[in-house]
């Protein structure tokens, strides 16, 4: 046999061996639910929204949803969290190791979606709490990331092969009055994210993420101080609210690259040491960062989302989302950062 082909042969039989195999999984960590009976209680205005991606998890997957009227392991409601940049979350408030006891999946209506957003953004946030990440694959898991949500906003077979491989051989449990895990420890012993964000606006490229800008800088944390809670009323929780830490971040500007926020501002920012959020940790004196910024109504700014947080290390940058043009720019120059911004300036307008 000629060794061109072979090497056609061998080709062939490598293309068909990883044709064949099965789609990598995306998986949160390691958090699940104890089990594959999963309780969640709906007090979303957008109740249909809501309702329709609880049934088609149940429906679709190996999971069996339990709807109850009491505060239980998955609580799903919306409201108006106001200008924070992101419009879901997705957050674990107790566990034990892996499992996720209980988990908030809340939607912002301060952001406009259509009635399939939000259904898609609400089946996203419910997904994270069964432990999937985003995924690229045509479904709510990736809406916002890689398409539009509103287009993109159900359960899809990636992701039901993604619930076989994570819950394959984890039984059902008997259906109770409710269900009963026992504490989890609070959240301050856990290090690492706990919350999942859809972030409302999503660059691409650095054109994109400069578009959404009205400035961009390169500032010092000088300060990091607690601000107040975003708090929403929400009946079954304690008080019968929900609780979303923010702190404010005060910065010195180091050399404004576009627009102008003067000498020092603060940042908005959601979390803090315990409340982290997934590709926007929290902030530390000292540390020095690029940041492309857009105002809120209250004076103060927030990133536009995390592909426009970078911080700067000995020169050299440090993105916080591995998505796209950001994760590319891993390693690379301050000044090459400033230098590409430059050359895009005259071009694009500013918000």
């Amino acid at each position: 046999m000629s060794s061109k082909k072979a090497f056609v042969i061998a080709t062939t039989i490598v293309l068909i061996a990883v044709m064949a195999a099965p789609a990598m999984a995306h998986n949160w960590g390691c958090w699940k639910q104890p089990n594959r009976t999963v309780y969640v209680r709906n007090t979303a205005s957008n109740y249909s929204q809501a309702n329709a991606a609880i049934d088609e998890w149940n429906n679709d997957t190996i999971l069996s949803m339990v709807k109850v009227s009491y505060h239980t392991e998955i609580s799903v409601f919306d409201g108006n969290s106001g200008n924070t940049g992101w419009g879901g979350l997705a957050s674990i408030q107790s566990y034990s190791g892996c499992n996720i006891l209980h988990g908030h999946a809340q939607v912002n209506t301060y952001y406009s979606y259509s009635s399939n957003g939000k259904r898609g953004v609400f089946c996203q946030e419910v997904g994270h709490l069964f432990g999937l990440d985003h995924s690229n694959d045509g479904g709510c898991m990736g809406g916002g990331y890689y398409y539009s949500i509103d287009s993109n906003y159900n359960v899809v077979s990636h992701n039901i092969s993604d619930i076989s491989s994570k819950y394959s051989g984890v039984p059902l449990a008997p259906i109770g009055p409710e269900p009963n895990h026992g504490e989890g420890p609070a959240l301050e012993d856990h290090e690492g994210p706990l919350v999942h964000a859809l972030w409302y606006d999503n660059p691409r490229n650095l054109s994109e993420v400069m578009k959404l800008s009205s400035a961009i800088v390169i500032g010092e944390v000088t300060g990091v101080y607690d601000a107040p809670d975003i708090v929403l009323p929400v009946e079954g929780l304690e008080n019968n609210e929900s609780r979303v830490p923010t702190q404010s971040i005060a910065f010195d500007v180091q050399q404004s690259l576009r627009g102008d926020v003067g000498s020092s501002f603060d940042l908005f920012h959601t979390g803090n040491e315990h409340f982290v959020l997934d590709g926007d940790p929290p902030y530390r004196v000292g540390e020095r960062y690029v940041l492309f910024l857009t105002p809120r109504e209250d004076g103060t700014y927030r990133v536009v989302s995390p592909e426009g947080r970078f911080a700067v290390e000995r020169g050299a940058l440090k993105p916080f989302s591995e998505r796209d043009f950001a994760g590319l720019m891993k390693g690379s120059s301050l000044l090459s950062l400033v230098r590409d911004i430059k050359e895009r300036e005259e071009i694009l307008p500013l918000q």
